[in-house]
């Protein structure tokens, strides 16, 4: 199964550069887990959320091994998921490496934050 703490320096570069793309609200990483990546967002302390990180998922479903990661909003909804490998496999609906995946989950959670709030 796929551990997000092996990638957590890309994930951390990630977040910052959004962070510096925003010029109106700070991005940070909350915590990195092994499944589980908490992305804070300062507009959501402003509204005073009860839950105010977004968040990078990993799945235990996988298959020919390959993991499912998804980026959720802070109340858990699916932003967007897909099916990484450290190797694509495109017969079994894998085209993205790990890297690219997470890079994809960021972007969209970034993309949502903005066009929702």
């Amino acid at each position: 199964m796929l551990v997000l703490t092996k990638y957590a320096d890309l994930i951390r570069e990630l977040v910052a550069k959004e962070n510096e793309k925003d010029q109106n609200w700070k991005w940070s990483v909350k915590s990195i887990g092994k499944t589980v990546v908490r992305i804070r967002w300062g507009y959501l302390d402003y509204l005073e959320e009860k839950e105010n990180c977004f968040r990078v998922v990993v799945s235990d479903d996988s298959y020919d091994g390959s993991s499912f990661i998804t980026a959720r909003t802070p109340d858990g909804q699916m932003i967007e998921g897909f099916i990484v490998a450290e190797t694509p496999n495109p017969k079994i609906g894998c085209e993205q490496t790990i890297e690219s995946g997470i890079r994809d989950a960021v972007s969209h959670i970034a993309y949502c934050a903005h066009s929702r709030y």
